[in-house]
């Protein structure tokens, strides 16, 4: 409860770190959108707060290696836990327990 703020400055982050794709890459067809409005409603997309969002980053650099990882890889890039638990060397488990205590730390340093 007390983490629910700064978790929605992390959301923010993760929205302004954002790996995007290149404009040279073409999507494939498959997966490619139209770009006529009148097959779909229009996505609005979050307003992203680009100070916040970079001072986030900075707070974040400066975490202890494992703490940094973990919040990246939670927020940012959102894959299967897997792959961060083998680099991290920790269960699942300590892996929440890592972001949890990554929150905690920059609630701590009044970021």
């Amino acid at each position: 409860e007390d983490q629910q703020a700064t978790h929605e400055r992390l959301e923010n982050w993760a929205r302004y770190v954002a790996v995007k794709c290149p404009h040279w890459v073409s999507p494939m067809w498959r997966q490619g959108r139209s770009g006529g409005r009148q097959w779909h409603v229009p996505e609005l997309a979050p307003v992203v707060d680009t100070l916040d969002g970079h001072k986030i980053e900075k707070a974040v650099g400066l975490l202890p290696v494992p703490h940094r990882d973990a919040l990246r890889w939670s927020y940012v890039y959102k894959t299967n836990p897997s792959k961060p638990r083998r680099a991290l060397g920790v269960t699942d488990e300590g892996l929440i327990r890592l972001i949890r205590d990554g929150r905690q730390m920059l609630l701590n340093r009044r970021v």
